[in-house]
């Protein structure tokens, strides 16, 4: 299995971090700016749960599994079930500290969402050949 060694990948995977830090950086300067510096602590809170769990996943993911296929689908799933523990972890810690600006939060996470889904759909085109369907036969003749 070679697709943890793939360098495009690993540059889509850090581009999806990058953008996951970007967008809670500026969600927040706009939080704080539009709502107060309150607002803008907690947007990037939100922004940093989603990308703190995001960041383990990938590591965890694309690890090598030496071309291991079994391995590899462990790492995965292994990664994706901590990622979610992990998130609810954070949350739950917002939520003991009882001063949560909710909305705030909420919108910093998801903003990390929308990057995670949005940037590899915006980016599919852009993949190698070898990466797109190939048109069926029947396809191809007319």
């Amino acid at each position: 299995m070679t697709a943890v060694r793939d360098p495009d990948i690993h540059r889509l995977a850090r581009r999806i971090l990058a953008w996951q830090v970007l967008a809670t950086i500026v969600l927040a300067l706009l939080g704080a700016l539009f709502f107060g510096a309150r607002a803008g602590l907690w947007v990037a809170a939100g922004g940093a749960i989603g990308t703190v769990a995001n960041l383990y996943m990938t590591l965890t993911a694309l690890r090598s599994a030496g071309g291991q296929a079994g391995l590899a689908l462990r790492r995965l799933m292994t990664g994706q079930f901590v990622k979610v523990a992990l998130t609810v972890v954070l949350f739950v810690v917002v939520a003991r500290r009882g001063d949560a600006v909710w909305p705030a939060v909420i919108v910093g996470y998801i903003a990390t969402l929308v990057v995670f889904w949005a940037l590899p759909a915006i980016a599919a085109p852009k993949l190698p050949p070898r990466s797109r369907p190939q048109p069926a036969d029947d396809d191809a003749r007319n």
